[in-house]
């Protein structure tokens, strides 16, 4: 009989924290730690330091303007590529960017990817830096992922400060989720709780608009309920607030999460 997979990799060369199910709550756990206490942007400093990055040097005028331009040539126009069916994913953007988040939210934690030439400085509002260790994140939580290209020396090589910290030099984007009542059902079969996500560039403007928003949702299926649908969040924050991926030797490439979809299948 037929056998329909769906299956869904993403790679990466670092591993990521282990999403088994977590422990159940107990009393203490209400009395523990919150998510965090220190200002977005201030709060991290001294876990990640910012450095404006290098100017680049553009070729003197003269130089473009002896080349020769070469002759006009008709290009052949390639068969229309086929469309791909999008996934499940809201129409209206009610997460919304996070006006003033840099002062108004709480330092998360850092987690450096200097295989991939990343950072992620992460800050979330009061609603989830007022969530307890152990527990689902409280509803009209948001969380803001900012995504920053590290600093590097002239061989393209990552550059680390006295701590063994990258040093972030440009903001790439912006990453939101949100928690709150009635969410996330517009993702259907790729529904992680009651979160929705948007993705923005530094301008405001839209990387991932809501519509296409489901990349986001089908890769948090990789984590699971009980840790709200999170990966570092769920432990970073309570604990060092800082984390490195380890790089993988050389000629080695590290499968880093899997999720297959539908979870349920028909032989």
């Amino acid at each position: 009989m037929p056998v329909i997979l769906a299956a869904t990799l993403l790679l990466a060369a670092a591993c990521a924290p282990s999403v088994g199910s977590a422990p159940a709550a107990s009393a203490s756990a209400t009395q523990g730690p919150v998510a965090g206490s220190q200002p977005c942007a201030s709060g991290g400093l001294a876990t990640s330091s910012i450095e404006a990055p290098t100017p680049t040097t553009a070729p003197p005028a003269s130089a473009s303007a002896s080349r020769t331009a070469a002759p006009a040539t008709t290009a052949a126009v390639p068969p229309p590529s086929p469309t791909a069916t999008p996934r499940p994913a809201p129409s209206a953007d009610r997460v919304g960017f996070p006006e003033g988040y840099q002062t108004a939210f709480k330092f998360l934690y850092v987690y450096d990817r200097a295989d991939a030439k990343s950072i992620t400085y992460v800050c979330g509002n009061d609603a989830a830096a007022s969530t307890r260790q152990g527990q689902p994140f409280n509803y009209g939580s948001v969380m803001v992922f900012e995504s920053w290209r590290p600093k590097e020396d002239a061989a393209g090589n990552t550059i680390k400060d006295a701590n063994g910290h990258l040093i972030r030099t440009t903001l790439n984007a912006i990453f939101v989720m949100k928690k709150d009542h009635d969410f996330g059902e517009a993702y259907q079969q790729f529904r992680t709780g009651e979160w929705e996500y948007v993705a923005y560039r530094p301008d405001k403007s839209y990387q991932t608009p809501p519509s296409g928003s489901a990349t986001c949702s089908s890769c948090h299926q990789a984590s699971n309920k009980d840790r709200d649908w999170t990966f570092r969040a769920w432990e970073l924050p309570f604990t060092t607030r800082y984390a490195i991926a380890p790089i993988p030797p050389a000629g080695e490439v590290s499968l880093n999460r899997m999720a297959f979809f539908p979870a349920a299948l028909t032989v």
